[in-house]
């Protein structure tokens, strides 16, 4: 059966996944269960034959490289943490900036700040950030779930526009595949540059955190549980079930061991630093083809060098030699500065496995069910149907649309990129629509997905390196989506029409503003009986 035969039912894998997932809030069951569902339809409805091909989807998608390279630096990380908890280094570092801290807005605010600071990696953002920043907010009443959504809004959205970090290699080099094949002779780095003020969804996201933090206007389920951990302090909720099991306190420093802030900052330097090198590196950058034109005065033959050294960059490698950089760092300092015994090292560096392995579980599943949703090709569906309405202006806004549903399904803005870059980019050129902003639309769309479903590798990972329960994280951070989301559609239909994205976006931030003040004070919201615990207190107090 071709994949496009099976049209609107291509959907339901994704559809039953998430549904059961914000239901029962079993994350591997719904999302299995959304992984047999597809691979029973693609065998021809035999549930027997379903299950095998089900087990095929999962082994092919955790044994692909790329993927098993995540997973051993997600492994990685987990066992870098656990020796940095056994340093002493996370508190030592924590207490100085807690000085600094006196409110719970500062806590707020410094963990957006640091969480776009680190822009050279998404995942390693959401790891420092929320590492750092969790035993602070923990000490303000700061719940898990606005601490996921603080780490989920700025790390991914300032990764996908900045002009050095693992995503712009991807992103320019979809655009020059395109570029390439359709005859266009423009600069895809400047393309890209250019498709950044339409990222109108990015932008929104990173602006509404920091409305919502300085005006306190938080609204829907966010509202109640800022209340519970506020008033009771419970940052999380009665049965919650947080995605990453060890803490800190699983780990006792050794009494012989004096817990010093660059125990914390080391590993993660050589994390961060690492990663930019071997970005670089991986892309065939080489000291002469970089300084060679800089020497003659060539200032743009040095950019792009540099640009397409990124561009042409292996992420995966990147990350996990940068992973076990980090690994290595922090081993050295316990045993050459520290002092520390192997057993306890190793004990530490057990606990930090144990820390990751739910969250790989559940990464291995996502990638699963969104391979089996590409297997009954629901990104060209969704697309065959939005052709049928595309015109010049109402392009970009139904781009957008398309990718936040796509994204939203399959879990993978990179996925979402490579569906539609194929099709929204040869259709903008050919009806004549600027590719600015039907690019900026798939870029800022696919992120939709990225940030806010339940089986997003990011979503996963903000709630794991937030400690926050998985399904509280999604349910909180929906409608702050939603909200970004919807505003982010009429400004691609402002400028399908000819508005500047710079005035649209302005327009966008006063409506968003606006939008956050009404659903905070003035819509009456359901009692989330979910997030009350024992406090009792509504939505209405």
């Amino acid at each position: 059966m071709p994949g496009e035969a099976y049209g609107l039912i291509s959907l339901l894998p994704a559809l039953v996944a998430i549904g059961l997932t914000l239901a029962s809030r079993q994350v591997l069951l719904s999302l299995f269960a959304g992984i047999w569902l597809g691979a029973t339809i693609l065998v021809g409805y035999n549930p027997v034959s379903g299950s095998a091909r089900a087990l095929e989807f999962v082994v092919s998608n955790v044994t692909a490289t790329w993927n098993m390279k995540l997973l051993l630096f997600t492994l990685l990380v987990g066992a870098m943490l656990g020796m940095i908890f056994l340093s002493g280094g996370m508190s030592a570092l924590a207490t100085r900036i807690a000085k600094r801290i006196q409110t719970r807005k500062q806590a707020e605010l410094g963990t957006s700040i640091l969480g776009m600071l680190i822009f050279v990696d998404s995942y390693a953002s959401t790891m420092i950030t929320g590492s750092v920043m969790r035993p602070i907010t923990d000490e303000f009443d700061v719940s898990r779930e606005k601490l996921a959504y603080i780490l989920d809004s700025t790390t991914s959205p300032t990764a996908s526009i900045a002009v050095v970090s693992t995503w712009l290699g991807f992103e320019v080099g979809l655009i020059k595949q395109q570029f390439t094949e359709l005859g266009i002779q423009a600069d895809p780095f400047v393309m890209f540059l250019q498709s950044i003020p339409f990222r109108f969804y990015s932008l929104l996201a990173i602006a509404l955190v920091f409305v919502v933090i300085i005006t306190d206007w938080d609204f829907g389920p966010m509202q109640a549980a800022e209340r519970r951990a506020e008033r009771t302090g419970k940052v999380l909720r009665d049965g919650a079930d947080p995605l990453i099991e060890t803490q800190e306190d699983d780990i006792v420093t050794p009494d012989s061991v004096s817990p010093r802030w660059w125990y914390f900052a080391a590993p993660i330097v050589s994390l961060v630093v690492v990663t930019a090198i071997s970005l670089l590196y991986t892309g065939g950058l080489t000291v002469s083809g970089f300084f060679g034109p800089l020497t003659n005065g060539n200032i743009d033959g040095s950019t792009t060098a540099l640009v397409d050294s990124i561009s042409n960059a292996s992420t995966a490698n990147a990350i996990l030699w940068a992973a076990f950089s980090g690994v290595v760092t922090i081993f050295s300092i316990l045993v050459g500065h520290a002092r520390v015994g192997l057993e306890p090292i190793s004990d530490a560096i057990f606990e930090g496995f144990k820390m990751v392995m739910f969250p790989v579980a559940v990464l291995s599943l996502a990638w699963s069910i969104g391979a089996v949703s590409q297997s009954m090709d629901v990104g060209p569906y969704i697309v065959s149907v939005a052709e049928g309405v595309i015109t010049p202006a109402m392009l970009p806004a139904i781009v957008f649309i398309v990718s936040v549903v796509i994204s939203f399904s399959i879990g993978t803005s990179w996925g979402t990129m490579g569906i539609l870059f194929p099709v929204a980019v040869p259709l903008a050129h050919t009806l004549g629509a600027p590719l600015p902003s039907a690019i900026g639309a798939i870029l800022t769309g696919a992120l939709f997905g990225d940030h806010c479903s339940p089986i997003s590798d990011t979503t996963v990972l903000s709630s794991m390196f937030a400690a926050s329960d998985h399904v509280d994280h999604v349910n909180t951070q929906i409608p702050y989506a939603v909200l970004a989301g919807a505003i982010a559609t009429g400004l691609f239909l402002a400028s399908g029409y000819g508005i500047p994205a710079v005035p649209a976006l302005i327009v966008g931030l006063v409506v968003l503003v606006a939008g956050a003040y009404v659903l905070s004070e003035h819509v009456s919201i359901a009692r989330f009986t979910v997030y009350d615990s024992d406090a009792d207190f509504g939505a209405d107090d």
